[in-house]
């Protein structure tokens, strides 16, 4: 017993190690196969229980940062996460009875992937396979079978190597297999991009932030003060060595106050944009349509006509930006008030018509901060007809952890999936430019001031993945199901 314990958190943190910053690919694929091992088989409550531990080690090793809001939410969060983990033991151990175990099992981690990036309160799937991919051979699969194709084939990668080590009969082909998928994926890294059919060049600031100002009356100010002066800085320093602008972002919650309706914060703006004599994307929270209400807003700032096109954030962060139940839950929970008016989510597609001098047709994508891990938002900026796009994010509150090194790794796999560039634009951490291919350049340090120049190529293709993904994921939960329910037929639920 204690022998499976130990294996299960080993496991746990083999398949995180393969996460951002640690980016140890091969012991997440060593972990997947383990897990296997380790629940093929088991009676029900083992399975779960081995599934729970890996979960909880899993979990606390990649996203335990949640813990700066206080550590029983970091708590809460993992130990939560790690019941869909339970979940997919349980299924596990099932599926391995099946003759075909080989590709359903790979399918049971799809689904859970997919499930609990929906439930509850929209879900919260941060640390996908997918993700240990991009830098090595099998991210080339990423613009043809997106996140969840690509998450399928690290698991079937798993899959194989343990069928290469308990079965001799099937060792060679299942070897071969593997590094068919390799091999392909690596050619398919050195693919054409879609043409481009124009570029923007664009200004990214990193205003920085006193982070020991934040809850303070002074932060709000001082955010879009820093934003204001760096600004200065960027434009500077661009006139200075030739560089012309088309525009200029400024990150999520550049303004923490509405500058639509306030007027100072208002006047910041609209002298930052005389300065620069360009229209500027503002990162900012906006008042709510309802009394008591926010908005994590993207505004278009025209330098001639004002603000613009908006895109309010679609997905919120439970317990983080809104209180599910919060007429019941905030009088028993004091704590809660800490996360301040409730937020509203926006509706529609993250796109912004963004007309620019040479280019009054310019339509940028806008994906705000913790949206990049849900794949319909992401996908609707290039259905829709984004050119290129834009990541705003906050990142202050998880600065000096592992979550803004994640959350670059999953710009870089949206950009190679998506087929677009990437202009990363954060409050005081790892602000830089991510091409289509998914490279990354010239990334800034964390809390420091700084402006990066890039060019954004233009392009119009929908990639295969953006249209393929959302089905690979269905037809997975389906394949799922439908082999858990063959298997307790077969077997009458009890254990091999």
């Amino acid at each position: 017993m204690l022998v499976s314990v130990a294996l299960a958190v080993l496991t746990g943190i083999l398949i995180g190690a393969g996460q951002a910053p640690l980016g140890v690919w091969p012991a997440t694929i060593l972990g997947v196969g383990l897990f296997t091992w380790l629940t093929a088989g088991c009676r029900p409550r083992a399975a779960f229980g081995l599934g729970l531990l890996t979960g909880l080690a899993m979990n606390t090793l990649t996203v335990s940062w949640v813990s700066v809001l206080g550590v029983w939410v970091g708590v809460a969060l993992v130990g939560f996460l790690a019941l869909w983990w339970g979940l997919l033991g349980l299924a596990v151990s099932r599926l391995t009875l099946l003759r075909p175990w080989v590709l359903l099992v790979p399918a049971a981690w799809v689904a859970m992937e997919f499930v609990s990036g929906k439930i509850p309160f929209g879900g919260f799937s941060w640390t996908r396979l997918a993700y240990t991919t991009i830098d090595q051979p099998l991210a080339g699969w990423l613009p043809w079978l997106g996140v969840t194709g690509v998450g399928y084939l690290v698991a079937l990668v798993a899959q194989l190597g343990l069928q290469a080590i308990v079965s001799r009969q099937a060792r060679l082909r299942a070897v071969v297999t593997a590094l068919a998928a390799f091999l392909i994926g690596g050619l398919a890294n050195l693919a054409p991009l879609a043409a481009a059919s124009g570029e923007v060049s664009v200004a990214v600031v990193q205003p920085n932030v006193n982070r020991h100002e934040h809850g303070t009356a002074s932060y709000a100010r001082s955010v879009t003060n820093n934003a204001l002066s760096e600004t200065v800085f960027a434009l500077a320093e661009a006139r200075a060595t030739g560089v012309e602008l088309d525009f200029v972002v400024w990150p999520e919650n550049a303004t923490d106050v509405d500058p639509t309706t306030d007027a100072t914060t208002r006047g910041l703006v609209e002298l930052a944009v005389e300065i620069a004599d360009l229209p500027i994307f503002v990162g900012a929270v906006m008042d709510g349509p309802s009394p008591d209400t926010r908005q994590t807003s993207s505004i278009w700032w025209d330098p001639a006509t004002g603000p613009g096109a908006e895109y309010h954030k679609r997905d919120l962060v439970p317990f983080g930006e809104w209180i599910p139940f919060r007429d019941v839950l905030l009088p028993r929970l004091p704590i809660l008030e800490q996360i301040g008016r409730q937020s509203i989510p926006g509706e529609g597609p993250g796109v912004v018509p963004a007309p620019v001098a040479d280019r009054p047709g310019l339509e940028v994508g806008t994906i705000i901060c913790f949206e990049l891990a849900y794949d319909d938002t992401s996908y609707d900026v290039v259905r829709h007809g984004a050119q290129a796009v834009v990541s705003q994010s906050n990142t202050n509150t998880y600065g000096a952890t592992f979550q803004p090194h994640q959350q670059l790794v999953i710009n870089r796999v949206r950009a190679k999936e998506m087929g677009r560039d990437i202009a990363v634009a954060t409050l005081n951490s790892l602000t830089g430019y991510v091409d289509a291919r998914g490279n990354v350049h010239d990334v800034t340090d964390e809390f420091v001031s700084a402006t990066r120049f890039m060019t954004l190529g233009l392009r119009d293709n929908v990639n295969a993945s953006v249209r393929l993904s959302p089905w690979l994921a269905w037809i997975a939960t389906i394949a799922t199901v439908a082999g858990v329910a063959a298997s307790l037929r077969r077997t009458g639920g009890t254990e091999r």
